[in-house]
């Protein structure tokens, strides 16, 4: 009786893949998915490495707006995971989690 209780309750209510909402800065600070690219630089130091280009979106009839985005890579070490925080129009909207650093 559990396991079909156990089953049903993972029908009805699927896993999502895992996304973090938030990321512990280097220095202990944390920052959400939201935040400011001037609230990141405030609270975290420096990325490791940054990498900026401009995507276009479509907005609907035929129009075509620009978006700068920024991706900030924070590598500690090989005995820490890399996190990607990504930055479009000044506003952080995606952290990532990779592999081991180097």
């Amino acid at each position: 009786m559990k396991l079909i209780l156990v089953a049903v309750s993972v029908l009805l209510f699927p896993v999502s893949g895992a996304f973090a909402d938030n990321f512990r800065c280097p220095n202990g600070s944390i920052v959400s998915s939201g935040d400011s690219m001037s609230e990141v630089v405030v609270k975290c130091d420096p990325p490791t490495n940054k990498v900026r280009w401009t995507d276009s979106e479509e907005t609907g009839k035929g129009r075509v707006r620009y978006v700068e985005v920024e991706e900030w890579t924070y590598n500690q070490g090989p005995h820490t995971l890399v996190h990607y925080l990504t930055f479009r129009n000044g506003t952080l909207v995606e952290i990532k989690t990779g592999t081991f650093g180097r």
